[in-house]
């Protein structure tokens, strides 16, 4: 056995061991289940009553879906059937001009009924609540082929008992067109909402490409700014370029209003936009040029415009008659020529000498023949009654006439003063022939008609003098 010290004793006598009664341990137990099992339960009531708030809200949110459907149905049945009282009780704004599109909206409905053209599916693609406000994209078939419309409404709570409370067809709200979002290519960005999601991923690739077509056409020496397109619901609907900023090209969405459901992209809509963008490259790499409305530049301007179109995109319309005679008698470099050559002050002559190195009345009268003057002539004789209608351009409209001929110049004064001759329809040119008199006066002459009563007759001769580097009425 070992020694123990004195100390040693003394410490192990004085360790006392802890211990708890057995029952008081157990109701300590029982206290904390207890009150566990209370949490348990009140977690348990919060989380059904949580449920069941849910499951109201749900039901809630189902049945004003399930009204606002009902109404549509309403709405399109008595569309079918022609019930124009049932369609116009759904109808409701405090602007009577909609109730009365509203009524002719239903006439036109009843016009492509009668003709077999419609068929009122009623289908629904896609319903979205806000609140009390509601949209509604229906598909409806006309010739066969499908379309979106976009239907609004409100819904009104005037009471139970009113004949006029619940969802009801309301004005376009053109605010209300979902979330915005951005899509970006190689050379482009879309701006555009929810229900033109469609059009936007059907759009940007073609941007870029039509992008890169046009500048390799134009052979561009230094790359144009980024391409941005917003995508808006605006009426009137047009393609144009922002006013402040001329790289930002605004489309307007084609649901406002009805559109291709298999085809976002339609061609029409395809072709305008192809139009503006090889409108923004020719202003771009012809050094961003004002031209006057009335000018040959302008037209010119055009002319290559629609030929670069041409080049841009295989769907748009062909380049123009006169684009292609320039190229078949000057090589397929004359519309870069004629381009590099373009100023505010260019008339015909300065063009056609830049190709040829020889002016216009030097020119031999085959040579003048072999060119499609018909558009450009056109262009003129729709310019006159716009140019009377706006005083402050009187001399560019005087500026159109042969003003060394007394007779011409009595009729350009006669015209200018004339609102009935600004309000006659344009006649339409026909065909022109260029021809040279014995004084060496070169002439050209328009055959044109018009349209009386659904009946195309002819409307006259229409003649024009070289002078001045241009073609001058003479008659």
């Amino acid at each position: 056995m070992g020694i123990r010290l004195d100390w040693q004793v003394e410490s192990e006598q004085s360790r006392i061991r802890a211990t708890e009664d057995p029952a008081a341990l157990r109701r300590r137990q029982r206290a904390r289940r207890q009150i566990m099992l209370l949490l348990a339960l009140l977690v348990a009531v919060l989380g059904l009553i949580g449920a069941l708030i849910l499951w109201r809200l749900q039901h809630v949110d189902d049945q004003i879906r399930r009204d606002l459907l009902d109404t549509v149905s309403v709405e399109v049945t008595a569309l079918r059937v022609g019930d124009l009282a049932n369609y116009m009780a759904v109808q409701r704004s405090a602007s009577d001009s909609f109730l009365l599109e509203q009524s002719q909206r239903f006439e036109d409905y009843q016009t492509l009924k009668a003709s077999h053209r419609v068929a009122l599916t009623g289908e629904v693609i896609s319903a979205t609540i806000d609140n009390q406000r509601a949209r509604v994209v229906l598909e409806e078939s006309i010739d066969g082929l499908p379309y979106h419309v976009v239907w609004f409404y409100w819904r009104y709570e005037d009471g139970a008992a009113s004949p006029q409370s619940g969802w009801r067809h309301v004005p376009d709200d053109l605010t209300f067109w979902g979330e915005e979002h951005t899509l970006t290519g190689a050379r482009a960005r879309i701006a555009y909402r929810d229900l033109d999601e469609a059009l936007a991923q059907a759009l940007l690739p073609h941007l870029d490409e039509w992008w890169e077509h046009g500048c390799a056409a134009l052979t561009c020496t230094a790359a144009p700014p980024p391409l941005r397109v917003e995508i808006v619901a605006e009426r009137p609907k047009t393609v144009e370029w922002a006013a402040p900023d001329p790289w930002l090209l605004r489309v307007s969405s084609p649901l406002v209003g009805r559109t291709r459901a298999d085809l976002p992209l339609t061609p029409e809509l395809q072709a305008e936009i192809v139009y503006q963008l090889a409108a923004r490259l020719v202003r771009y790499v012809g050094g961003e040029m004002t031209l006057p409305i009335y000018s040959d530049a302008a037209w010119l301007q055009g002319e290559l415009t629609s030929w670069l179109a041409a080049q841009m995109d295989e769907q748009s319309p062909p380049a123009p008659p006169f684009m292609r005679s320039l190229i078949a008698q000057y090589g397929p470099g004359a519309p870069l020529t004629l381009l590099a050559a373009l100023s505010p002050q260019m008339a015909l002559d300065d063009a056609l000498t830049a190709l040829s190195g020889v002016a216009m009345p030097l020119l031999t009268v085959d040579q003048l023949n072999s060119l499609v003057w018909e558009s450009f002539f056109q262009w003129r004789l729709a310019l006159e009654p716009q140019l009377v209608t706006e005083p402050a351009n009187s001399g560019a409209f005087l500026a159109l006439y042969d003003l060394e001929s007394v007779a011409a110049s009595s009729e350009a004064a006669l015209r200018l003063e004339s609102p009935a001759y600004a309000a006659q329809p344009v006649p339409q040119v026909v065909s022109v022939t260029i021809g040279r008199d014995a004084a060496s006066q070169t002439y050209a002459y328009a055959e044109t008609t018009r349209t009386e009563n659904g009946v195309t007759v002819p409307a006259g001769t229409v003649i024009w003098r070289l002078s001045s580097g241009t073609w001058k009425r003479a008659n």
